[in-house]
């Protein structure tokens, strides 16, 4: 089975060397050679409005030569770009396309649909929702109860879980008001179990009621009057019509207690995006809230716990809690499952509620190995590494995946591994309802049918963005197409880069760069492989780093000029963030603690690989693996000039040669 699909493999991309170059020359061709022919049959009696006479005229001429020129021109600049094709580069979270995904996109770009609403892109907006019901399903969510649709990346999508959340969090405030105005009563299901009267609810009260209870209690509220009426209350009570500063007088003039702040939780390896979606939403950066990860750099369930205690004593409400399935430096899995855990007690011991967001816009796709082919699920670690042969995934790790389903919303991105063009991120939601708490109906692109499915068909009204490619959905579509969402594709494919990934872990361990030596993070839960190299001269932390900042400048196109044998890149580990996350970090690398923690401390420089080459782990092409280890402490030896100038060290050993 492998054997076949790693031949499979071979036809889904153009390939290191372009060696499917035909098969995407034919896709692409066909694809404008069909488009050609739906322009000449659309109102053919229109006639040419281009005829033959004027494409011989001098000013045609002149405006082909500038075309060619110009394009000759962008052809020899993009030759300086980044080969992101190549097995020698194991720098960011990109890789070469599926021809799958570029067809799609070419095909669909030729039409230029708009995906806002469905009289600019009648196809490719069906296209869109289909494809995210794929990846919600994926996720283990319920395609019929579930929403999702496109953004331009995670950051939109990360953004857009935070304006849902916020609207969740503050629903109940805004119903008690209209519940007021209009003169009914409602009820409302409360954290630790039971019902209580809305009105009867105190301030921290209406700020800690979970999802479904606050959706439940919208149902009713509109069920409970003239949606005219419900829909007049509810703007003259809601945070979205008042803003925060008038919103936050009318609750203080109403309750006795202040409008406590609320907080956003996130782990501490969070992409840094989320600091802007707060500062955007006018949130606050400083109401968003670090907790600690372990020595595996997943988000410490300890922690949360302590950490949701003492906001709870401070009556301090949670917006959301944010995990991480893949994290942008490590490609750690957050252990999604413990969380789930955390909020479940927290809601019947403290009271507690509050939205879960999985920011699975590198791992997302990951959860492909989790699904055998035609919808069975596979549940433990065994049955995976029974096909694959490592000694991945663990059954934590299948659990964590499989908890996806129990967060209220994911972002992932179909353009990190899911191999599509960018943009392609992806925005999901486990109660398509709650999508309603963010509409708004400009007239014109209103549906004219007014229904439910007619809503469906009108992105635009749930969406951040007002624009988007149709070209996207149907890169994205046609992927998913050829490498289903399970162990026949994705799934696959992903194992595959996760092998890779241990290839290069074990060259690295195994190295014996004396008197160079290699400190390795934990094998990663994905593909992205983290070490610091340092070296017998080398005594402080800040030495530590110039070296290897001096492998990075020599390993990466940051340079003009720059050609180096192998690229990779680089993070950087900050405290508080990262206190006791790299103790075992410090301890190998002889370094003090207190260098690590001192107020002039820039942090610990981290060398990363992202290996998303996924023929590495076939076997396939040159050994990517010994080769970059080769060219690494090449580097090294170069960049330890830097930082001991003028000093002689001791002759240097290096394993292997660059490969191919």
């Amino acid at each position: 089975m492998n054997q076949d699909l790693d031949a499979a493999m071979r036809a889904w991309f153009l390939g290191p060397h372009a060696e499917n170059a035909g098969l995407l020359e034919r896709m692409v061709t066909e694809a404008l050679r069909d488009h050609v022919f739906w322009r000449r049959n659309y109102h053919p009696e229109d006639g040419f409005t281009i005829s033959e006479a004027e494409k011989r005229s001098d000013g045609y001429d002149a405006a082909v030569a500038t075309l060619t020129q110009e394009l000759l021109g962008l052809l020899a600049e993009l030759k300086q770009g980044v080969p992101f094709f190549s097995g020698r580069y194991k720098g960011h979270m990109t890789y070469e396309q599926t021809i799958a995904s570029q067809v799609g996109y070419f095909a669909a770009m030729l039409f230029n649909p708009n995906n806002v609403a469905i009289e600019g892109s009648p196809v490719t907006t069906r296209i869109e929702l289909a494809v995210a019901r794929q990846l919600a399903e994926m996720m283990g969510y319920q395609g019929d109860t579930s929403w999702g649709h496109l953004t331009s990346g995670g950051t939109v999508a990360n953004l857009q879980s935070i304006w849902v959340a916020r609207n969740l969090l503050y629903f109940p405030l805004a119903a008690y008001g209209a519940a007021g105005s209009l003169g009914v009563s409602l009820d409302v299901e409360c954290p630790g179990g039971g019902t209580a009267p809305l009105r009867s609810l105190e301030l921290c009260e209406l700020l800690n009621i979970t999802n479904t209870a606050v959706l439940d209690l919208r149902d009713r509220l509109w069920a409970a009057a003239e949606p005219a009426d419900v829909r007049r209350a509810l703007a003259e009570h809601s945070l979205q019509s008042q803003g925060y500063q008038e919103y936050h007088r009318r609750v203080a003039a109403k309750f006795t207690d202040p409008l406590p702040a609320g907080v956003v939780i996130v782990s501490a390896t969070a992409h840094y995006s989320w600091e802007k979606i707060v500062r955007a939403l006018g949130i606050g950066s400083n109401q968003l809230v670090y907790v600690p990860v372990d020595d595996h750099f997943r988000i410490d369930s300890g922690a949360l716990w302590d950490t949701i205690s003492s906001l709870h004593e401070r009556k301090t409400p949670i917006l959301a809690c944010v995990t991480v399935n893949g994290t942008t430096e490590e490609s750690a899995v957050d252990r999604l499952d413990e969380v789930v855990d955390v909020r479940r007690r927290a809601e019947a011991e403290l009271g507690m509620a509050f939205h879960l967001h999985s920011d699975a816009a590198y791992g997302g796709y990951a959860t492909a190995v989790t699904w055998a082919a035609e919808g069975a699920r596979r549940r433990t670690g065994a049955e995976v590494r029974a096909e694959t042969g490592l000694d991945w995934p663990s059954d934590a790790w299948m659990r964590s995946m499989e908890a996806q389903a129990q967060a209220d919303s994911i972002t992932v991105d179909p353009h990190k591994l899911g191999y599509i063009p960018y943009p392609a991120g992806a925005f999901l939601l486990k109660d398509k309802r709650a999508r309603a708490l963010v509409s708004i109906d400009p007239p014109y692109l209103t549906p004219a049918d007014g229904t439910e499915d007619g809503d469906d068909l009108f992105l635009g009204k749930y969406i951040f963005e007002g624009s988007k490619p149709g070209a996207a959905a149907a890169a994205v579509w046609m992927s998913h197409k050829v490498l289903p969402l399970d162990q026949r594709g994705y799934g696959h494919l992903v194992a595959r880069t996760v092998q890779g990934a241990r290839l290069l872990y074990a060259a690295l361990e195994d190295a014996e760069p004396a008197p160079f030596r290699v400190v390795l993070l934990p094998r990663p839960d994905i593909n992205i492989v983290c070490y610091i190299v340092t070296h017998e001269s080398i005594g402080t932390l800040a030495e530590i780093n110039a070296l290897n900042e001096g492998i990075y400048a020599r390993m990466s196109l940051n340079t003009p000029g720059a050609h180096p044998e192998y690229i990779i890149t680089r993070t950087r580990f900050l405290t508080p963030m990262y206190d006791g996350a790299v103790d075992p970090l410090l301890r190998a690398l002889d370094v003090p603690v207190d260098d690590w923690k001192a107020a002039d401390s820039d942090g610990l420089v981290v060398l990363r690989s992202t290996v998303m080459d996924p023929f590495l782990g076939a076997g396939a092409g040159a050994d990517h693996a010994s080769g970059l280890v080769g060219a690494l402490f090449r580097a090294a030896d170069a960049a330890l000039a830097d930082v001991h100038p003028g000093r002689a060290v001791p002759p240097n050993v290096h394993p292997g040669e660059a490969a191919g």
